[in-house]
């Protein structure tokens, strides 16, 4: 049977012009795609270099904390490190394990950006502080995919505020000199006093009845000794609240700094007719805290300081030591604001019942260096001015159990 169908021939030309055309697009989209690359790098070049021309140390952190970018100022913090690829609990902390509190960890779970301070241990910046800040690192649906770490030398500011802390502790302490002094005079007179009685009973011991002139001499004996130990102990807490403010953090127990103040200021409360109540309700076991005793020494001893000048007429300071839940909550209340004005007491408002320092008073100065070492134990320092209720500081410092 013959075959009706008739042959098509193939339109070579027509497939050929389609190749060639999609070659050209193949190629148009090649073209594209290495002006993106060079764009792209261009970019990269761009945003490495305003890394580089930073001052402060960047450093990005993956989920796993591992390091995937450092600037030329982070790796020059950590010379020892190749700080790509590794761990930074490892490569800043020689830590084989997640930090306790890893602020990088937080900020990935709360998206909040978070800041503090580090002594750096080893390196070049070895015994040089750091002030650090973690901030997240989001993707278009919101998820935090990396976190940015940034690290500033701020070892010229430290060495700065630590001394105006001990100068601004030294002019408190020069402001209870006379206090102090007067004392120490009265233990001082008594020794004075009890051994000259002592060295005349001696002369007559031979010749009159023993038995009876060594009652005395106990005594007087035991006077004088206490009396050389409380001078001992006065002097002993003066040499602590004049002491530099070197040292590790310490566990300390906050119950002996408050009553440690309060003995350097007993003597001036007297002089000024002002009462000192301390209410200590802290629970056995826990009352202490993480932090520099020096510093937290300077706090109070400031916080005193400034209450006092509040009762130039007289008053009443009350403590009150107590356990907020997971926090070691401390209330040092004056009477000597009572009545007084915002701009009187030396306080602006912050909101209906909290006040911080003014910048205009004198004791701005003083309260901001209280406030930076509250913030650096990790804890809170406010300011209340209560109508009829005078000036109350509170302040809230995590507690460690003994």
């Amino acid at each position: 049977m013959k075959d009706n169908k008739e042959m098509v021939p193939h339109d070579f030309k027509g497939l050929g012009f389609s190749k060639i055309g999609h070659f050209k697009e193949v190629r148009s989209k090649i073209k594209e795609l290495e002006k993106l690359n060079i764009k792209l790098a261009q970019r990269h070049n761009r945003l490495e270099a305003i890394f580089d021309s930073m001052s402060d140390g960047v450093t990005i952190l993956d989920r796993n904390m591992k390091i995937v970018f450092a600037n030329k100022i982070q790796k020059k913090m950590f010379p020892e490190v190749n700080l790509i690829g590794d761990h930074c609990f490892f490569a800043y902390y020689r830590k084989k394990k997640i930090c306790r509190d890893c602020p990088a960890l937080k900020t990935m779970e709360t998206q909040e950006t978070l800041r503090g301070e580090i002594l750096i241990g080893t390196g070049d910046y070895k015994g040089r502080y750091l002030e650090w800040a973690t901030s997240p690192i989001k993707n278009p649906f919101g998820k935090v995919e990396e976190i940015i770490l940034l690290m500033r030398d701020i070892t010229a500011r430290k060495e700065n505020e630590f001394k105006l802390m001990q100068a601004d502790r030294m002019a408190a302490i020069g402001f209870l000199a006379a206090g102090i002094a007067h004392e120490i005079n009265n233990p001082l007179t008594s020794i004075a006093g009890f051994s000259e009685g002592l060295l005349k009973r001696l002369k007559k011991i031979e010749t009159l009845d023993p038995g009876k002139h060594l009652i005395a001499f106990r005594e007087y004996l035991e006077i004088i000794n206490g009396e050389a130990y409380r001078c001992k102990e006065i002097i002993q807490n003066l040499q602590e609240f004049s002491r530099s403010s070197e040292g590790d953090y310490e566990t300390i127990p906050i119950d002996r700094i408050i009553n440690a103040t309060i003995s350097l200021f007993r003597q001036h409360a007297k002089d000024s007719n002002i009462r000192i109540s301390f209410k200590n309700q802290l629970t056995k076991g826990f009352n202490q805290l993480l932090g520099k005793e020096s510093q937290l020494k300077h706090v109070f001893l400031n916080l005193f300081n400034n209450a006092f000048k509040a009762m130039e007429k007289g008053g009443e300071l009350n403590l009150i030591a107590r356990n907020d839940g997971s926090w070691i909550e401390v209330l040092i209340s004056e009477t000597g604001s009572i009545g007084k004005t915002a701009s009187e007491a030396g306080w602006h408002e912050m909101n209906a019942s909290t006040r911080k320092p003014s910048i205009e008073n004198g004791t701005a100065i003083d309260l901001s260096i209280c406030f930076s070492i509250i913030q650096h134990h990790k804890g809170d320092l406010r300011i209340e001015n209560i109508a009829g209720s005078g000036v109350t500081y509170i302040l809230k410092i995590p507690a460690i159990l003994a």
